[in-house]
């Protein structure tokens, strides 16, 4: 029986979120698109975990938030969190949760503890990986049963916040700030979109380095994880870190700070690693947050000249706005971002 209560784990591709000290992942395939959180309208609120109603270019569509479903106390929208606009049977719903990453494969078994078949079904939908991991397998089920069950994640998992992890807003100012940025986004997200022929386009993840941000082709990326220990390699050029072990399999992790020359302005996280590949080469790039996933027409973007630096000229596709596209090819056929770790 256990067999077949975790043979979803083989999908390959997931979409991963949190929501307080929680990560949850959703089949990739369920996923549309993400944006930033709008303002959201109240006034057809019609059930628990549902929060409202947003207009997607002339489309109303219904926002679960995933918050209220695993249990934690209610707060207002703030502007960094995110929807995610999902496919749920005929209809397409968004999902407010707090940040948003992607996670390619890897291994989702659960814990010990958790190989328990009552545990894991008592929330039709939801598989328990980890004390703050799940993956929603069957969002109709999930959210279906959100809107009438009784029993909440957070009654199964213990919550370390207490189950009060609503940031602080200090003033009414604040508040109104917060409120005028969500609803001109709101605003904005209203507008009809417009008839076009759809012209090439490539999916992304984007990404933030030394507050600049930059977007990579999903297509040669395997997985993109949180920064574990790297060890530094000597010998090697300024730009690769060192090495760190990925699911047992060593790679060397390039800093784009250092190859591209991005000047320094004041401290930042890298504590993401984007592992790209092609197949044959594979190695880490790191990242300071994941920003979130979507398209980019390729026609929109625009070659940017840097005669001082050649390696913005060779490694950066070009710009759209302020969003540097990176030119993985060039970095996945450069010898010098692969290092011999025997020799360490």
């Amino acid at each position: 029986m256990l067999n077949n209560l975790y043979s979803w784990s083989a999908m390959d591709h997931y979409l991963f979120f949190s929501v307080g000290h929680i990560r949850c992942g959703i089949p990739f395939s369920d996923a549309i698109f993400m944006i930033r959180m709008v303002s959201i309208n109240t006034e057809n609120r019609n059930g628990k975990g549902k929060a409202g109603t947003i207009n997607l270019h002339g489309e109303i569509l219904e926002v679960y938030s995933i918050r209220e479903l695993f249990g934690f106390k209610e707060r207002p929208p703030l502007p960094s969190d995110n929807l995610i606009i999902v496919r749920k049977g005929l209809e397409n719903v968004a999902l407010w949760v707090d940040e948003t990453y992607v996670i390619q494969g890897g291994d989702l078994e659960p814990e010990d503890r958790f190989m328990n078949e009552h545990l894991q079904t008592i929330i039709p939908g939801m598989r328990i990986i980890t004390s703050d991991l799940v993956v929603i397998f069957d969002l109709i089920e999930f959210l279906d049963y959100g809107l009438i069950g009784q029993t909440r994640l957070i009654d199964i998992l213990i919550d370390p916040t207490g189950g009060n992890d609503t940031p602080h807003i200090s003033s009414v100012r604040d508040y109104q700030e917060i409120d005028r940025v969500l609803r001109e986004r709101a605003e904005q997200l209203a507008l009809p979109k417009e008839e076009v022929k759809r012209p090439p386009v490539i999916e992304v993840i984007r990404f933030n380095l030394m507050y600049q941000e930059f977007a990579v082709d999903m297509k040669y990326i395997r997985e993109v994880i949180q920064t574990s220990e790297i060890t530094p390699v000597p010998g090697t050029p300024d730009f690769i870190a060192g090495i760190c072990s990925v699911r047992g399999e060593i790679i060397s992790l390039v800093d784009l700070r250092t190859l591209l020359s991005i000047p320094e302005k004041g401290l930042t996280d890298l504590n993401r690693v984007i592992v790209l590949t092609d197949g044959n080469l594979t190695f880490g790039l790191l990242a300071d947050q994941i920003t979130g996933i979507g398209t980019l027409k390729t026609g929109d973007i625009v070659r940017t000249v840097r005669k001082e630096q050649t390696a913005w000229q060779n490694y950066i596709c070009g710009t759209i706005d302020s969003l540097h596209v990176l030119n993985v090819q060039a970095l996945l056929t450069d010898p010098r971002m692969i290092i011999d770790d025997t020799e360490t």
